[in-house]
């Protein structure tokens, strides 16, 4: 690799570095308006991305995606539980299983919040088309925590209500 590319590779990374930096401090001002941090957005993208509208899914099966002991992920949603952007429920066949599913509140803040990434991204890469927005997500997607999402099986519940 040629010293040029080498830079052009740096530039591009750090670029990349503070575009990141931006988007979070964004992300963590709108989250604060509804008294959220980082992790509780994450539960909910989480569950947004694994669990159909109105669906229930087992919380066991959103573990494996924290950096969390279970006790802590459960305490999470319990937290949003608390503030009605999540209900729990326990499962009638097996009383040990918990299931959470998303409530409207929850809709309400990732729609502002997909939104706030939309217009800032579109800000930094303005000339990106449509198939080349899609090609870098394809790209990226090995390591991406969305992809992490797509890849899950979807083991999803309705109950009757």
């Amino acid at each position: 690799m040629s010293r040029e590319e080498l830079r052009l590779w740096s530039d591009f990374g750090f670029s990349l570095l503070r575009v990141y930096g931006q988007l979070q401090r964004a992300e963590r001002a709108l989250a604060a308006q509804y008294q959220l941090g980082p992790s509780h957005v994450e539960a909910l993208y989480l569950l947004y991305r694994l669990a159909p509208r109105e669906g229930w899914i087992p919380l066991r099966q959103l573990y494996d995606f924290f950096p969390l002991t279970s006790p802590a992920v459960g305490r999470l949603f319990r937290h949003l539980a608390y503030w009605r952007y999540v209900e729990l429920h326990r499962d009638k066949a097996d009383r040990r299983r918990i299931l959470v599913r998303l409530l409207p509140a929850a809709y309400q803040i990732l729609h502002e919040i997909e939104s706030l990434r939309a217009r800032m991204l579109q800000h930094f890469f303005p000339p990106l088309s449509g198939g080349q927005l899609r090609q870098w997500v394809e790209q990226l997607e090995t390591i991406t925590f969305a992809s992490a999402c797509a890849g899950v099986e979807k083991s999803v519940e309705i109950l009757p209500e």
